[in-house]
């Protein structure tokens, strides 16, 4: 072989050399570089404004365990006054006890469940899983008696009035639960997390979680 055919087979070879590591970084590890960045700005930025860390991944590689140092994520509130009526009737004796209670209820996320963002490649798009939407506490305020009646002989005892307040609570989740009240819970969270993921440049892709629980 010539020194000349020598010298350009050699250059060659360093320029398929240098072709080769060039398209590794541009197609393979840039981009998974580019995820792990993003992933730790969506961290930052849900730190900041939601004060927990969901599982992030970078292409499914893990960067962040979830970290959840408050239990709920609460993204809708909703107020209702909620009515009970308890009636017996013995031997044409009828006894009434009615009551009405303020409820405030809370929708949204147990963080303690699967929550999961998925940076892929080139970190422009997250996968997002979210836990099913729940309500996560009933409240009743300050409880009315509108009618306690005995009957002539059917008297109301205790436990009537305890069963109808404890009614009254049921109620007021069996009636909430009628209402969009867990998808709203599930579209504030979406629209919350579009933000983050918009203020890092990035698209929130929401896969499915799972139905709404309803317990």
């Amino acid at each position: 072989m010539s020194g000349r055919t020598f010298w350009l087979t050699l250059l060659a070879a360093v320029a398929t050399t240098v072709a080769i590591t060039s398209a590794a970084w541009v197609f393979l590890i840039q981009p998974v570089q580019q995820a792990v960045r993003a992933g730790n700005a969506l961290r930052k930025e849900f730190v900041e404004r939601l004060q927990f860390t969901p599982q992030i991944t970078a292409n499914n590689a893990a960067i962040f365990a979830q970290n959840t140092p408050t239990l709920e994520l609460v993204t809708v509130r909703r107020e209702a006054l909620i009515r009970h009526r308890f009636e017996e009737s013995w031997l044409h004796s009828k006894k009434t006890f009615e009551v009405e209670s303020p409820f405030t209820v809370r929708a949204g996320f147990f963080l303690r469940e699967p929550f999961s963002v998925n940076v892929l490649r080139g970190g422009k798009i997250a996968e997002i899983r979210l836990p099913a939407a729940k309500l996560l506490s009933v409240e009743a305020g300050d409880l009315r008696i509108l009618r306690d009646e005995d009957g002539l002989w059917n008297k109301l005892t205790a436990e009537d009035r305890e069963k109808a307040i404890r009614t009254l609570t049921t109620t007021a989740k069996r009636e909430f639960l009628q209402t969009d009240i867990l998808a709203a819970a599930k579209t504030e969270a979406e629209d919350r997390i579009r933000e983050i993921a918009q203020a890092i440049g990035c698209e929130a892709v929401f896969l499915d979680g799972g139905p709404a629980a309803h317990d």
